[in-house]
């Protein structure tokens, strides 16, 4: 069962009502004494699994105990948890239905299993989930076949038809959510595509998985995988207007199914989370505002019960966009204080969020500090993704990470550092294969620093900036701007100027 430190996780993650479920369910089974009860109140008080500390506290268990009183705890804490649950997911309900239609059958209650594997079909399509269903007709199958009743000739052929449509149901629920983790593990491989070539791999690659469909025959996780693989074709591709309009099919298909926001609340979530996403891209500022109003309203009124995993995917997606919302409005000022929260939740671990969410922060939460002017914290973040290297993950950040990097330093005058540097990065780039249009100028211009005059230092600011101007307006080279408004900076050094009055002032003449 579970590990010592992943029982620990459950044990801290549970709310003071299912810890006395918990506790209320071992006293009705007599268990109240149990020893592995006593290891529970002992973990959940001390908050670490420290074996001489039990054994001190609890003399009653042996450290030969221990392994055993550990996989005890961890079954019946998840069957607590479970039976608490089964009223909030309906199809942990069903599932248990199933299997009293299991118990009921190996009774010789043929009618009343079958009548329970009915109750489990409902549900099963009620929340369109297939492979319950599957499992309910098989059994029911099972049970038909071998008990003759008088209907056995209708029912054989209703079941044979409704066991060879749900296969070919489930064929073209595989292949579109096959499409849709096949293109969300290449975007978190390879980022966005990088130039004409990459686009028309990408394209080749999207419509060769693409299955033949009509929108109108398709069920509710047929279509949400659907929409998904187009949000994250078009993500990839840099195309954020259509990255949008499938965003908001994504997140309307919850209005079509409105029974679906329970069971699907993540996915409801993570598709207003990509709406966001979207807007913020396509430099929709009014829209943003609009929408970034109803994730931060989300559940206000408590109407849905939202687990662990959900609460963190909202506190994640708020984070999220609401630094975004700092690059939108340039108010670094505020941003400041604003990532200071989420540094204290990304060290405290307050959520379980992945690597490549913890290094995108990191890389984000550097340039608020860098577009506030604090380059030693920006370079302690940007350190911090450097450090925490993982081939082939999230490769467009960790590269752009390393030449903001340069660019801090050479902002503090660190010359020496800068040379130093600037050799390691431009092999990593080559490695990974990322050295863009944008890169390559900005480490052009860095590469002569040291022989740059510094009284002429800002002609060659503007020759950079011209440059840059005219790589902006590619539609492959966009994304080293969505975070980082380099031209920005240019623009501060040139006119000796905050970041942050020259963003307002390149805006306002745009």
């Amino acid at each position: 069962m579970l590990k010592s430190a992943s029982l620990l996780r459950l044990i801290n993650s549970m709310s003071k009502s299912e810890k006395r479920n918990f506790k209320l369910s071992t006293k009705k089974s007599g268990e109240g004494e149990k020893l592995y009860v006593r290891l529970f109140d002992h973990l959940a008080k001390y908050g670490q699994f420290d074996d001489k500390h039990i054994i001190k506290r609890i003399p009653e268990i042996k450290k030969a105990q221990l392994s055993n009183l550990r996989a005890t705890l961890s079954k019946a804490l998840l069957r607590s948890l479970r039976d608490i649950n089964k009223e909030v997911y309906p199809e942990i309900k069903a599932r248990e239905r199933f299997d009293f239609a299991k118990v009921l059958y190996a009774k010789g209650q043929y009618r009343e299993s079958l009548n329970m594997i009915q109750t489990v079909k409902r549900t099963a399509i009620e929340i369109h989930l297939q492979p319950l269903l599957y499992l309910a007709i098989s059994f029911e199958k099972q049970i038909e076949s071998q008990h003759v009743t008088k209907s056995m000739s209708s029912k054989a052929y209703q079941l044979a038809t409704e066991s060879n449509n749900l296969i070919k149901q489930l064929d073209l629920t595989n292949e579109l959510s096959n499409l849709s983790l096949l293109l969300y593990a290449r975007y978190l491989e390879n980022g966005y595509v990088k130039n004409s070539q990459d686009y028309e791999e990408l394209h080749k690659y999207f419509h060769s998985l693409l299955p033949v469909i009509e929108i109108e025959n398709l069920d509710f996780y047929q279509k949400l995988n659907l929409y998904q693989s187009h949000v994250w074709f078009y993500h990839m591709a840099q195309d954020f207007l259509n990255y949008y309009r499938y965003a908001q099919k994504w997140v309307n298909l919850f209005d079509e199914y409105p029974a679906m926001r329970g069971p699907g609340t993540v996915l409801y979530i993570k598709g207003m989370h990509n709406v966001l996403n979207a807007l913020f891209m396509a430099g929709k500022p009014k829209q943003f505002r609009e929408n970034i109003e109803k994730l931060l309203q989300f559940n206000k009124d408590g109407n849905l019960r939202l687990s662990e995993n959900e609460k963190g995917q909202l506190q994640l997606f708020k984070y999220t966009h609401g630094i975004n919302s700092i690059f939108l409005s340039a108010n670094y000022a505020y941003g400041a204080d604003f990532v200071r929260d989420l540094e204290v939740s990304i060290e405290e671990m307050e959520h379980p969020w992945d690597p490549s969410r913890i290094m995108v922060f990191n890389y984000k939460i550097a340039c608020v500090y860098f577009g506030n002017g604090d380059l030693n914290k920006t370079i302690t973040f940007l350190n911090r993704v450097e450090n925490t290297y993982q081939a082939r993950l999230k490769v467009d950040i960790q590269c752009f990470a390393r030449v903001l990097n340069l660019i801090a330093h050479f902002d503090l005058g660190n010359d020496i550092l800068v040379s130093y540097k600037i050799k390691s990065v431009f092999r990593f780039l080559l490695k990974m294969g990322e050295l863009e249009k944008v890169q390559l100028e900005i480490f052009r211009f860095v590469r002569r620093t040291p022989k740059m005059n510094r009284n002429t230092i800002i002609e060659e600011f503007k020759k950079l900036r011209e440059k840059l101007a005219v790589i902006e307006t590619e539609r492959f080279e966009k994304r080293p701007f969505l975070y980082l408004d380099i031209i920005s900076w240019l623009d501060s050094k040139i006119n000796k100027v905050s970041m942050v009055e020259a963003i307002k002032a390149r805006r306002k003449n745009t």
